[in-house]
């Protein structure tokens, strides 16, 4: 044994590894799934992604998906992500491979925070920062948002050689910072990378009033001028995202604020910091006043007992400065004045509805300040934590007490619910969640703390022991957390069954009217909104519910006349005009498809009567349309279709996808990605100094 953690200790990556396995075991089990949002949203966009790419298409466009949408423009699911490229060409989306997928970015994740730590604090510090935050209360609470997972897991890596880039200006640091970034950026949601820039402009400040003082170290005398290299030489290796992103903002209903009702949107209340210590009570009360996946900010007993001691014994300016970036980001977090002050006056802040979202940068600066102070306290065997200790332990002990009286008084409490008969453990977690109150919470959370800290003080001097009860505890909360923020209790089995029924491959689709299209019907229809990408149908018989929506579409739906008439027809029809009229003549019964997918439709047209042949996917500005082998012009019918002037006589007619500008850029891109990594590796250019 002893070998064995002397190993993990030498390479703490395998450390890292093991701890996922553990503390994310729920989450591998195959008795539960990752819901709603996670399989609701993400989860059909990559499927249609991968099986386009099976089939011989190019994943450039999403047919299925509001009438057609571009889907290498969606900034909700990370389209140019490399790890998202490599699932969907070699094993396809399904329940088993995302959930493999998220699991890898908190494990990537809290190897970067160990690395960030690494270059400030003692390794023994910076394995806990790493481990605490695999599973701290941001991560733990949104697993459902896999595009903000996928943020906490390249971030910490972006955020690692911004340091080294200051600390030692070499092409290497430069050239692999870029890298960095270009993952982060193409992986994430758009409202981390925007927090990200603000929170990098807040460290560079920061650095800069720090830079004769604790900072010191990161202060150049070129400083403004490597950063800059360093933002110009991370823009050119994001180029095909960012080029992606910026066309597709003019086009989709999100390219502009939103509301100022929306901007205020699922904060991360000011309540809900009462989870820093006690975060399994959060789950089970309207009092924190925002959604349940918004509400924890959980970094450890270790952490927290950090964070006290830095800020006690700082000077006045030092917390005022460090203080002030977080500061922000709770305000921000917290959709309070200061987020409406933010939306009318602060650039890009007004386009977040879900401000929780920076919430991710508060727990990271706890993390990072705890363990300046957890630093100090191991390297000057100061007796402080075991004082500290002691206080929390009396406070521990009357929130316990606190529960007990309020259990007894209210009856609130799984302890006086009626008794059930359970065929299976799922029905007991099931009802367990349904049934205990916050009363039952705060009671098990004030347990596990107590003895968490009961032993952390009779061991306070022997590292590994302490180290050891802090990993407990962090595995128990998480635990305990996940089933009321993380899982659904469909087994992965039944859930990959219901996505087995949907057709496999793209084939062709049958001409028959949208509100006669052959939908599979999944058993519980919450958990599989988007029935028309799993189908691989062109429309659906309900507007679908996902965020990113072209503003020409948004026209047709709200046409309610013209939707109902839409419906009614086949996704490729002749009709008399092209007009909201809708008591047009129409017809499907002359046309043949040879071949369907995304971004490329093939048929063939017998036009005997009609003017106009409609295809139903939105006119976006790649779509070329050819008759007959001639390319001809095409226009936008009934709002937001894309509709040719047919003459009458057969016809082989061709809707393509022809994305070209995108492909090229994506060629540069690449080219640019793997010229950056060769000259990274290569040890006479990548040790050099791009600054003396």
């Amino acid at each position: 044994m002893k070998k064995i953690l002397l190993f993990l200790y030498q390479y703490p990556f395998f450390l890292f590894l093991l701890f996922l396995v553990v503390t994310y075991l729920p989450v591998l089990l195959p008795y539960f799934h990752l819901k709603n949002d996670l399989i609701t949203q993400n989860l059909p966009t990559r499927f249609v992604f991968s099986e386009g790419l099976s089939s011989g298409f190019e994943p450039f466009w999403n047919p299925y998906l509001h009438y057609g949408s571009p889907q290498y423009g969606d900034m909700n699911n990370g389209f140019w992500n490399p790890v998202q490229w490599f699932i969907g060409s070699t094993f396809g989306y399904n329940i088993y491979t995302i959930t493999f997928e998220e699991l890898f970015y908190i494990l990537i994740g809290g190897w970067g925070v160990y690395k960030v730590a690494r270059e400030f604090y003692s390794k023994d510090v910076a394995i806990l920062a790493g481990l605490v935050y695999m599973c701290c209360g941001y991560l733990t609470g949104h697993l459902q948002y896999l595009c903000w997972i996928t943020g906490t897991g390249y971030f910490p890596f972006v955020l690692l050689y911004f340091i080294r880039v200051n600390k030692n200006p070499i092409i290497k640091n430069f050239l692999l910072g870029g890298i960095s970034v270009f993952l982060f950026v193409a992986a994430t949601h758009p409202g981390l990378i925007i927090g990200a820039a603000y929170f990098f402009t807040f460290t560079l400040l920061v650095i800069y009033f720090n830079r004769k003082g604790l900072l010191k170290e990161l202060y150049h005398k070129n400083f403004w001028f490597i950063n800059l290299c360093f933002l110009l030489i991370s823009s050119i290796l994001s180029l095909v995202v960012i080029y992606s992103n910026v066309e597709v903002l003019n086009y989709i209903s999100r390219g502009t604020k939103v509301s100022l009702a929306e901007t205020l949107m699922t904060p991360t209340s000011f309540q809900s910091y009462l989870s820093i210590y006690h975060p399994l009570p959060v789950h089970k009360t309207n009092f924190f006043r925002t959604d349940i996946a918004m509400r924890n900010v959980y970094i450890g007993i270790a952490h927290l007992l950090g964070l006290i001691y830095i800020t006690k014994i700082s000077a006045r300016k030092t917390i005022l400065t460090f203080g002030l970036p977080l500061l922000f980001f709770i305000l921000l977090s917290a959709g309070s004045y200061f987020k409406i002050f933010a939306w009318k006056f602060l650039p890009f802040l007004g386009f977040v509805r879900l401000n929780g979202e920076f919430t991710y940068f508060v727990v990271l600066l706890f993390l990072l300040y705890g363990s300046a102070g957890i630093n100090i306290l191991l390297q000057k065997k100061i007796n402080w934590p075991s004082r500290a200790s002691f206080h929390l332990l009396i406070f521990t002990f009357a929130t316990a007490a606190l529960a007990i009286v309020l259990l007894l008084i209210t009856k609130a409490s799984i302890l006086f619910s009626s008794s059930s008969n359970f065929s299976s453990l799922k029905e007991v977690i099931k009802s367990l969640i349904d049934n205990t109150s916050i009363w039952d919470l705060l009671l098990v959370q004030s347990t596990i703390q107590i003895v968490t800290i009961w032993f952390f003080r009779k061991h306070i001097d022997r590292k590994s022991i302490t180290g050891f009860l802090l990993c407990i505890n962090l595995i128990l909360i998480t635990w305990l957390t996940l089933p009321f923020t993380g899982l659904g209790m469909m087994s992965k089995k039944e859930v990959q069954a219901v996505i087995e029924r949907f057709p496999k491959g793209i084939q062709p689709q049958k001409l028959v009217s949208i509100n006669n299209a052959d939908y599979i019907t999944p058993p519980d229809e919450t958990q599989f909104l988007l029935i028309a990408s799993y189908s691989k149908k062109i429309g659906s018989k309900l507007p679908d519910q996902y965020p990113v929506q072209l503003r020409s579409n948004d026209a047709f739906i709200g046409d309610k006349d013209l939707y109902k008439f839409i419906k009614n027809q086949s996704y490729l029809f002749l009709s008399d005009d092209t007009t909201v009229n809708t008591r047009t003549n129409f017809d499907s019964s002359n046309i043949q498809v040879k071949r369907s997918g995304p971004g490329l439709i093939k048929c063939t047209v017998i036009n005997n009567d009609f003017k106009w042949l409609t295809l139903l996917q939105n006119n976006y500005k790649y779509w070329e349309v050819r008759v007959d082998g001639k390319l001809v012009n095409h226009y936008t019918g009934f709002k937001t279709f894309i509709s040719i002037s047919l003459e009458k006589g057969t016809h082989e007619i061709e809707f393509r996808f022809n994305a070209d500008p995108i492909k090229k850029i994506a060629w540069i891109n690449i080219f640019l990605l793997l010229a950056t990594i060769s000259f990274a590796i290569y040890p006479r250019t990548g040790k050099r100094k791009l600054f003396k």
